[in-house]
């Protein structure tokens, strides 16, 4: 063991260490209770010391105004103390223990007496080092998932809203990005769970080996879904995490004959926040999540990003090809575009992501935009969600349509939708 004997008298130090160090002890050396505090704070988140060896009456702090410090500083670390002292009443004994002593040894000191207590700290302190082990061991195991080994969901919860908490604190911006394996129920159903077992944990090493750093967190969020969070990250950080991400899975290349890549891929989404202030991390998390539906949505194997500060999240369904992308292209600066086909499209992707406003044709592939409208309308998720019904050469008006009254409904111009879009997304 390694033993800090604080004692000032250097006759009784020479003495009390050759008996020590005949044990086969190390031995290091306080001449008061100052220095004492000192040599442990500076080796306090690697505890150099397994026994101090206190004597009681010290020049400056005595032994047991030392004792109690040292145990406030040391907090939950267990270090066992034994007071060295001449004075043995009952009194002092009663005043050792409470401040936070273990053991007493009463000068002059007996070599056979120090040798017995000190094989009895041993033992406790071997005891203390097991109990410790065994305690981290099982934090570890109620924390990892059990495949993959990645944290679980609970885990990361708890740790991402303190890493969170610090850099809001900080003034940092922070990250959140998921990730989800492409067509898995489709590749369990063709290999079977035992192979698709093996596919999710090469796929969370994938993702460890890229996510490895002290500033990440990352785990296993549920079935074939990966969560990973980055504090004080960059745009650029972050879209280069999930992008390396997605190809390093890639690179696994594990077959998957039933989907059109011929091989197990990932839809990554990520959101990112500058402001902390202005955002829970359940809003980054959803936001993220929204990001993701959008990657699958658009054609997976893909990452979709979006900065919570400065963008929304717009959906438009209309039936004609060129008014889509000419939708696409002027609304692109104000928020990150999402698609549908049809009205059921629509309705399902509204209902998913929550998009800030909607835009709709007056005609989707053989739909009515005023049913659809009314649809979202009567939907308790979609309820207060701003739609325009786009129609050409009509003005701004609100809708009639049962339901509506209450909600920003308009039917729009092609020369009114970016303006009424902004004021709206404002």
């Amino acid at each position: 063991m390694d033993i800090l004997l604080v004692e000032d008298s250097a006759t009784l130090r020479a003495s009390m260490a050759a008996v020590l160090q005949e044990m086969g002890h190390r031995v290091h050396h306080a001449v008061s209770g100052e220095m004492c505090l000192h040599l442990i704070e500076s080796c306090q988140h690697n505890l150099l010391y397994n026994l101090v060896l206190m004597d009681v009456e010290l020049p400056g702090l005595d032994g047991f105004e030392t004792t109690r410090l040292l145990r406030e500083m040391l907090s939950s670390q267990w270090i066992p103390i034994i007071f060295v002292t001449g004075v043995t009443d009952e009194a002092s004994y009663a005043k050792g223990i409470e401040a936070g002593g273990d053991d007493y040894l009463a000068k002059p000191v007996s070599g056979v007496i120090l040798k017995a207590k000190i094989r009895a700290m041993e033992r406790i302190a071997d005891m203390q080092r097991e109990m410790a082990r065994l305690n981290l061991e099982l934090r570890s195991t109620s924390e990892r998932d059990t495949l993959t080994q990645l944290l679980n969901r609970r885990a990361f919860t708890h740790n991402a809203e303190r890493c969170w908490q610090q850099d809001r604190r900080s003034g940092n911006s922070c990250a959140v990005i998921m990730v989800d394996v492409d067509h898995f129920k489709q590749y369990n159903d063709t290999y079977g769970h035992i192979e698709g077992d093996k596919c999710l944990w090469r796929v969370a090493a994938a993702i460890q080996g890229v996510m490895a750093g002290d500033t990440q967190l990352v785990a296993r969020y549920g079935g074939e879904e990966f969560i990973a969070l980055l504090s004080n990250t960059s745009d650029a950080q972050a879209r280069a995490a999930a992008e390396t991400i997605r190809q390093a899975v890639y690179d696994l290349a594990i077959e998957h004959a039933t989907c059109a890549e011929k091989r197990i891929t990932v839809s990554v989404g990520v959101s990112l926040s500058h402001n902390l202030g202005n955002h829970s991390l359940d809003r980054l998390i959803t936001a993220a999540d929204k990001q993701l539906y959008r990657a699958k949505n658009t054609g997976r194997n893909r990452t979709a990003f979006v900065e919570l500060d400065s963008h929304k999240t717009i959906l438009i369904s209309v039936s004609n090809l060129d008014d889509q992308i000419f939708l696409c292209q002027d609304l692109a600066s104000r928020g990150n575009i999402v698609t549908a086909e049809n009205g059921a499209e629509c309705i399902a992707i509204a209902q998913y992501i929550i998009p800030d406003i909607v835009v709709i044709g007056t005609n989707v592939r053989g739909d009515s935009g005023a049913c659809i409208c009314g649809e979202l309308k009567q939907l308790e998720a979609t309820a207060n969600i701003p739609v325009v019904l786009l129609r050409e050469g009509s003005t701004v008006a609100r809708c009639s349509h049962k339901g509506s009254a209450d909600c920003a409904v308009a039917f729009c111009d092609w020369v009114g939708i970016t303006p009424f879009i902004e004021q709206v997304l404002s």
